[in-house]
């Protein structure tokens, strides 16, 4: 018998999940808050259905959006009346509206790691969202960098899940300008488009390399600096803030997830010249120096 998603955070009511192979299977499932209404969700399954038969045209500040990461196994997934592919050898990273229809099969064993998203948050049309879906493919700039983000979002939520809200604004801003990206290479865009959108999508794909300046966005998009200064929005702060806490995000789950890496190397890996800089600016955004954070939020086993 399948049941309804109504009890599960993240999923829409009409949402149904049940185990497969005459309703046989196990799972076990986390959910943890990101904030606004945002869910990330740690699934282990064997033998799990998931899906909705039919569109639910429902008021689009209702629709959710998930974004999620399989293991390799045997699953299928049809979005939107089209087969989504499965990598056989590493994971796969999957998004798909859970108003449209969608019919998940995993018939094996497997784990899940997905983030679902009111579509408010995104601040796209839903036509573009649409579109984004449709044309996800491996392909893309962004699309292994959402991947290992998700998947860091994973252990974040086994060892500090506290920390995940705090996350939750580079998560989305990493979904959204995969969407957008996906779209754009589905309508054809032509390279001359400078949209905020398109350039925040070029900071988040260049984000780890130390000369990201605001010369060298200009210049990637055919405008001068004056005129990136100009049409910046204010909402998301000064551009070079916006650089630095977005490194400084990334850097965050690095030092969780990655244990055998260094300070220094972490601060390289993600856009640092220089350790001192680094610390420095850790410790003004979060209060405390990086290796002290990290002390603070291991794992217990690990300790």
């Amino acid at each position: 018998m399948a049941e309804p998603g109504r009890g599960c955070p993240g999923l829409a009511p009409h949402v149904t999940v049940s185990g497969t192979h005459r309703g046989r299977g196990e799972s076990s499932a986390e959910h943890h808050p990101l904030g606004d209404g945002a869910w990330l969700t740690r699934l282990r399954y064997t033998g799990l259905a998931a899906g909705s038969a039919r569109e639910h045209r429902s008021n689009p500040a209702a629709r959710i959006i998930s974004v999620a990461v399989l293991t390799p196994g045997e699953w299928a997934l049809t979005s939107r009346g089209a087969a989504i592919p499965a990598d056989p050898e590493q994971p796969t990273l999957i998004a798909l509206d859970q108003s449209a229809p969608f019919d998940f099969r995993g018939h094996g064993s497997g784990s899940v790691v997905a983030a679902h998203i009111g579509h408010a948050r995104l601040t796209l049309s839903i036509e573009t969202v649409h579109r984004g879906l449709d044309h996800l493919h491996p392909g893309l700039a962004l699309y292994p960098l959402l991947r290992n983000h998700l998947q860091q979002l994973g252990a974040v939520a086994a060892d500090a899940p506290g920390l995940l809200p705090t996350l939750a604004t580079s998560t989305i801003a990493l979904f959204r300008a995969l969407l957008i990206s996906a779209a754009d290479e589905a309508r054809g865009e032509l390279p001359g488009r400078t949209p905020i959108a398109t350039i925040e999508r070029y900071i988040a794909e260049h984000l780890d390399e130390p000369g990201l300046t605001a010369e060298r966005i200009a210049a990637a998009h055919s405008i001068s600096a004056r005129r990136l200064y100009k049409i910046w929005p204010a909402a998301n702060g000064p551009l070079a803030g916006y650089i630095t806490a977005r490194r400084l995000e990334r850097a965050r789950i690095t030092l969780l997830t990655q244990p055998h890496l260094t300070i220094a190397e972490i601060a390289r890996r993600h856009g640092f010249a220089h350790p001192t800089h680094f610390t420095h600016r850790f410790r003004a955004a979060f209060g405390c120096s990086p290796s002290a954070w990290r002390r603070g939020n291991r794992h217990p086993a690990d300790a």
